[in-house]
């Protein structure tokens, strides 16, 4: 029996670079897609199966974890890669799209992590290793400018990761964050094209600077398979990091964090203004 491991949001990006390389490290890889058989790079392999369910379709989420209870598979991970990044200024993004950040990014991850608990205790108590890994984010370290509300539900992803670790310490699970900076993946391009909230009179000027300042960010991006290796070895290493933060110019992002507020508001400030993000 192969170890099994759930990823979800495999459908591009993280999730797919991931799920890609956990098939060539041997594992069977159950992969969420929202809708459909997945990416064909991934259904081409026999050691791939798609669970369709939505992270904020409580319902779809317990029927694909009885999937994997019903095909007998020894599952050892979870990754929970599942997210979306809502951008905007505070005073002007709607209610629906603040509510949808949290629903993906904070409240699917905790239902995942619930339903396929019972699942990871069965694999440790039958002597295998069992581990989570949270996709967190370095906007989980620090907070950008327009991006507060991203944000502020990655924070809470490194809350929960902490947490959750600290309650499964007794039971022999691990739980560890992942956290990237910017990655070459088309989230970029889904934030430039999420502008609702800048279209109004106060920070309607911002619209200009936010094709460069994404395009900058995405430029100097990681790319997605470092980060595939990064959850690889969370999931494999003997005695992993907790807290992973995967991107260039990494010290950096620690040392500002540990900086006064007032001066980390005058580098957002100044790196706005020149279009770039660290």
């Amino acid at each position: 029996m192969q170890d099994s491991i759930l990823v979800t949001g495999v459908s591009s990006g993280i999730g797919l670079t991931t799920a890609a390389y956990l098939l060539r490290k041997g594992f069977f890889v159950y992969g969420s897609v929202r809708r459909g058989a997945g990416p064909e790079q991934l259904t081409a392999s026999p050691s791939f199966k798609a669970l369709n369910f939505d992270v904020r379709d409580r319902d779809g989420i317990r029927a694909g974890i009885q999937q994997i209870h019903d095909d007998g598979a020894r599952l050892i991970g979870l990754v929970n890669n599942a997210g979306v990044a809502i951008s905007g200024p505070i005073e002007t993004v709607s209610e629906e799209e603040y509510r949808r950040q949290f629903e993906v990014n904070v409240f699917g991850l905790v239902a995942v992590c619930q339903e396929a608990l019972p699942l990871l205790h069965a694999s440790r108590e039958l002597g295998f290793d069992s581990r989570i890994v949270n996709i967190g984010s370095v906007s989980g370290y620090l907070t950008s400018p327009f991006t507060s509300i991203y944000s502020a539900s990655k924070f809470a992803v490194e809350a929960l990761t902490d947490g959750l670790r600290r309650e499964l310490l007794p039971f022999g699970i691990d739980v560890i964050s992942v956290a990237p900076g910017p990655v070459k993946t088309p989230i970029w391009q889904k934030g430039r094209e999420q502008t609702e909230a800048f279209d109004n009179d106060r920070y309607g000027s911002m619209l200009e600077k936010l094709g460069p300042y994404t395009e900058a960010a995405e430029a100097d991006g990681v790319e997605p398979q470092v980060v595939a290796e990064a959850i690889y070895r969370a999931l494999t290493d003997e005695q992993p990091d907790p807290a992973v933060l995967v991107m260039k110019k990494g010290w950096m992002a620690k040392l500002l964090k540990l900086t006064p507020k007032r001066f980390q508001d005058k580098f957002f400030t100044k790196r706005l203004a020149e279009n770039r993000r660290y």
